[in-house]
């Protein structure tokens, strides 16, 4: 159990983080007013006071991830041991990977939150990768082998982060095994020209085995592709983005992985059956002709039914919204095996941050000040929204004349008669 010391130690480094965020996101060209809105920061009530507790939530322990490649690749495992943790993994870790790799079966893993979920589809991928390594077929085709979905860049930006920190394990470990990836979603950068996007940012943000650019994916397509499903669609129909499917390319393209399933449900899971079932019949016709693919799904709350009915209804979901009903039937489903523990101490403390209503301007004694509500001070003028430019930080005030020519707040109401900035 950590002393409240610990806990205020971390309260602080989260605190810090968010108000650095803040303030990186919406930067101020004026000097003056970078240091009013971090000063309003500071004052400003970020964080709730109160830190809640979660339980310990112990799952089974099975093989080391270590362990399963020795397994699957004999004495020519050592290149790729430096890209899996150490430890014993979770019991339903072990079977995703079983189940995906070893047995080449699709797979929903239905586990709780922080369960691990992200080394069930991640480590059948990186085996798959390795022994196209081995073969020597990742050097001699260019191309996509597998494609992870997220419902929200947020996610995908963690996943992003995974994949650095495994390559560069790799790199420093003077590995053979180089496996590439690629973030491709609106943020990211035509080319290291793109102001825009933030072009030379990225560029020097790159992490190992990262690819940053538009460009350089087209030309040389990452074995493992991260986005959503709204660039998804984009990139099925845009030309430029061709070569990531087409001319050959989709020949080893094999998994397709669905994070976040649960959401998938109503009008917006017939959006995404039909774009998984678009991105099929264009992967069939660049190049993988007949041959199947391997789907995983993954979801902290898709079910809470552990029984074979409830097996069976999470499997007809899966295959329904995959577009393979014969390719889900209960023995794919992954559910994750608590272990029963003595002490339930906390295994983490979570801590709930207050969300920006908003950023103001008033005039406080000759000079502008950067408010965050709307109230008025004694001192002060009429608190204004501000507006700030994207590429320069440049602010504006967004609000109205008023009869006098007095600056007043912006009417956002569309019945209003004056409404209008």
């Amino acid at each position: 159990m950590p002393s409240e010391s610990e806990i205020q130690k971390w309260r602080d480094k989260i605190r810090t983080r968010y108000e650095n965020y803040l303030k990186t996101s919406f930067y101020f060209k004026d000097a003056a007013l970078r240091e009013s809105f971090a000063q309003a920061l500071r004052d400003y009530e970020l964080m709730k006071e109160k830190s809640f507790p979660e339980p310990a939530r112990s799952f089974q322990r099975g093989d080391e991830a270590r362990d399963l490649a020795k397994e699957y690749f004999g004495d020519k495992a050592n290149p790729l041991l430096p890209a899996l943790r150490d430890g014993n993994l979770y019991s339903h870790q072990e079977e995703a990977i079983r189940l995906a790799y070893g047995d080449k079966k699709n797979a929903v893993v239905a586990t709780g939150t922080a369960s691990g979920k992200t080394e069930s589809f991640l480590y059948p991928i990186l085996f798959e990768l390795y022994r196209q390594h081995l073969a020597g077929e990742l050097q001699e085709l260019a191309g996509v082998r597998a494609l992870v979905l997220y419902p929200m860049n947020a996610l995908a930006n963690d996943q992003r982060e995974r994949l650095g920190s495994i390559c560069d394990a790799l790199r420093q470990a003077h590995s053979d095994f180089k496996p590439t990836f690629g973030q491709y979603i609106g943020q990211t950068p035509e080319d290291v020209r793109d102001r825009l996007r933030n072009g030379r940012a990225r560029k020097e943000e790159r992490m190992a085995g990262e690819l940053v650019f538009r460009e350089e994916m087209r030309r040389t397509p990452p074995h493992i592709l991260l986005t959503n499903y709204s660039m998804l669609e984009y990139l099925l129909i845009r030309p430029d983005d061709s070569s990531l499917f087409d001319d050959g390319r989709s020949q080893r393209w094999q998994f397709i992985v669905l994070d976040e399933a649960h959401q998938y449900r109503g009008v917006k899971g017939m959006e995404m059956g039909m774009l998984i079932r678009r991105l099929k019949q264009r992967l069939r016709a660049g190049g993988r002709g007949d041959k199947s693919f391997r789907y995983i799904a993954t979801s902290a709350t898709i079910s809470s039914d552990k029984s074979e009915e409830g097996k069976v209804a999470v499997a007809q979901f899966a295959g329904e919204l995959f577009g393979e009903k014969n390719g889900f039937s209960a023995e794919n489903i992954v559910f994750g095996k608590r272990k029963e523990s003595e002490k339930q101490q906390p295994s983490r403390f979570h801590l709930f941050m207050r969300a920006l209503e908003g950023a103001f301007l008033v005039r406080e004694n000759g000079a502008d000040k950067v408010v965050l509500n709307r109230i008025e001070g004694e001192n002060s003028s009429c608190p204004l929204e501000i507006a700030l430019c994207g590429e320069c930080g440049q602010h504006y005030y967004v609000g109205q004349v008023g009869g006098e020519s007095v600056a007043q707040e912006a009417i956002r109401d569309p019945s209003h008669k004056k409404f209008g900035v």
